[in-house]
């Protein structure tokens, strides 16, 4: 049975598309654009040009679940990628593979297999897409490049502690390269690979709260870190958490926009820091007996804990929460292509992917662990403004 669901909304007096509400007069949007060495810099005000939005979903198809039919079961954790014509590629990982369902989600093919020869992999994370439509499929420590039909095509060894985020031209890639104990010191980085996996150049770098002399690295729940999303074919965005901006970036790796938001950082409060050192430790490098003892914490709150975009170009910046509301829906902004704020938005879960009027979901059963992915059908998508009209 197809389900329903409708994202909350707050409308903010009449900025709720007002032209639907009879008036004549557009809002007015409050923000500035300059110029800074060379690229355009949107400065956003605090409150978005159309208030908040909602998406009225429609479940429309659903793929896993059957443990009786192979092709169609995920025992174990799950990552989703889609491309332009709609097909859905699923890495596996409880079955160590990655499985290829058409627009319809029939089952179409599983792209490679487990193993370590040619074509094989042993733990695939991620699909990304080719100009040419080959697939990359990232399975540390390497990228199998297999061809649209799924021919296997060639294996490159990443030679950096980096994921890839976006292939770049003639088969380099652009990737966030991870902090990790070197001389200078740990640093955030989005470098581009050459095609034998090599760092090429760095395109942006990044300490936050890392410390030159750092000699343990902790992960944690309020560690600032550098995230991602392709925007089209021949651009990509990126951001660091501990700063409102987020970067768009052509296929050669040069800046072409940078949008910021007038946003107040909050303090991490004492309570905060405390369930951290219990419960949101996730890892750590360097010798240490007690991580949680050397978790170094940043200034602030980090803004920002993920980034998606559509096919229209509009970018999705996903607040980060407190780790005391965990369980309260995510708080998106919602900017155009041009970086516009459009709408503040409440998600009651993270999409893998925004494409085709549809929000694409990971859905995991909390007590077996089993995955289904399921795509909702955005019913009032083309309601939806993608600039300032």
């Amino acid at each position: 049975m197809k389900k329903m669901l409708i994202f909350p909304l707050l409308f903010l007096g009449a900025t709720h598309f007002p032209l639907l509400h009879g008036q004549t007069k557009r809002p007015s949007w409050k923000g500035k654009v300059v110029i800074e060495n060379g690229v355009r810099v949107v400065k956003n005000p605090a409150e978005p040009l159309y208030g908040e939005f909602f998406f009225e979903l429609q479940e429309e198809l659903t793929i896993g679940g059957d443990p009786n039919n192979g092709a169609y079961y995920f025992p174990k954790g799950a990552t989703l990628s889609v491309d332009i014509e709609g097909n859905l590629y699923v890495c596996d990982g409880g079955n160590r593979r990655v499985q290829m369902y058409d627009k319809f989600g029939k089952y179409v093919r599983t792209i490679g297999r487990q193993g370590q020869g040619p074509g094989e992999y042993m733990y695939p994370i991620q699909v990304l897409f080719g100009a040419e439509g080959e697939l990359y499929v990232w399975a540390p420590p390497q990228i199998i490049i297999y061809g649209h039909d799924g021919t296997f095509k060639k294996r490159v060894v990443i030679k950096a502690y980096a994921s890839p985020i976006f292939v770049g031209p003639e088969g380099t890639v652009f990737a966030a390269k991870h902090p990790f104990l070197e001389p200078g010191g740990p640093k955030h980085s989005i470098v581009q690979l050459d095609v034998d996996g090599s760092v090429d150049r760095t395109i942006a770098e990044f300490r936050g709260e890392l410390a030159e002399d750092q000699k343990v690295i902790v992960s944690h729940w309020y560690n600032n870190w550098t995230v991602s999303s392709p925007v089209t074919d021949e651009l990509f965005c990126y951001g660091f958490s501990g700063e409102y901006k987020i970067y768009v970036a052509d296929s050669e790796g040069r800046t072409t926009l940078i949008i910021t938001k007038d946003e107040k950082p909050h303090a991490i409060s004492g309570k905060e820091k405390d369930e951290t050192r219990k419960s949101g430790v996730s890892a750590w490098s360097g010798s240490t007996q007690k991580p949680e003892d050397d978790i170094v914490f940043p200034d602030h709150r980090p803004f920002f804990g993920n980034i998606l975009s559509d096919d229209s170009g509009r970018v999705y910046v996903i607040r980060s929460m407190s780790i005391l509301e965990k369980e309260v829906p995510s708080p998106v902004d919602v900017f155009s292509n041009e970086g516009i704020y459009l709408y503040k938005m409440t998600w009651p879960f993270i999409p893998a992917s925004v494409k085709q009027g549809c929000l694409y979901e990971v859905r995991s059963d909390e007590e077996t662990g089993e995955v289904r992915i399921v795509r909702h059908r955005i019913k009032n998508w083309s309601q939806m403004a993608s600039g300032r009209g």
